[in-house]
Order: structure tokens, then C-alpha cells, then sequence
């Protein structure tokens, strides 16, 4: 019990000593001790800054990587259907696309893009 007792009136005393040195500083050291209680603010203030902007770098960086795997899936099976087509017509590795390959490829890549915007992707 004497501890509890001992504990409080040392917390009382300690809480009344700040105070009255607060009252007792002088303007000169109340604006020092203000100065340095908003340069400790703008400090961590700026390391909550940063690390909020590191966060968000890697989100978007992580973002990036999925949209570029994403479309190059997309890209590769286009890349199959289009090799499956020229062979299926018998077209020559050095020869131009047929016609209806160039509107093969069209279709399949405005159907890749609206798949991939329905992801969020595009």
C-alpha cells in the first residue's frame, strides 16, 4: 500500500513541476521549446510521407508487373492462333499475311483488349 501511495505523490510531483516550469519559462524559451516540438512534428511527418510514398511506388510497381505478364499471355495466345491460321492456309514463313489473317489479327486483338480491360488491365 505504502508503494501505491509512494508512486502517486512522486506522479502529482512530477506533473506539477511541468507544469510550473511552463509557466515559469520565459518567451524566449517557450518559443525555442515550440520550435522544436514542430520540427520533431515536420520530422516524423515527412517519415510518414515517405514511407507512404514508398508504399505506393511498390503498389504500382507491383501493378505494372501484372499488367505486363498479363498482356504478354494475351499477345502469346494471339501469337498461336495467328501461327496456327497461316499454317492451316499454307502460308510461307518469308510470305505477307492473307487478308483474312490481317482481319483475324484485328479482331483477336480488340477482343484481347476488351478482355484485358474487364480486368482492369487496359
Amino acid at each position: 500500500m505504502k508503494t501505491q501511495t509512494n508512486e502517486r505523490t512522486l506522479q502529482m510531483e512530477t506533473v506539477t513541476v511541468a507544469v510550473a516550469t511552463k509557466k515559469d519559462m520565459s518567451a524566449a524559451r517557450r518559443g525555442a521549446a515550440l520550435k522544436r516540438e514542430k520540427k520533431i512534428a515536420a520530422g516524423l511527418a515527412r517519415a510518414a510521407g515517405q514511407a507512404a510514398a514508398a508504399r505506393r511506388r511498390a503498389a504500382e510497381e507491383e501493378n505494372s508487373a501484372m499488367r505486363q505478364r498479363a498482356i504478354a499471355e494475351e499477345a502469346a495466345v494471339i501469337e498461336r492462333q495467328i501461327e496456327a491460321a497461316r499454317r492451316a492456309l499454307g502460308v510461307g514463313q518469308n510470305e505477307p499475311n492473307p487478308t483474312t489473317i490481317c482481319l483475324m489479327i484485328e479482331t483477336l486483338t480488340s477482343q484481347m483488349r476488351i478482355r484485358l480491360s474487364e480486368k482492369g488491365f487496359w
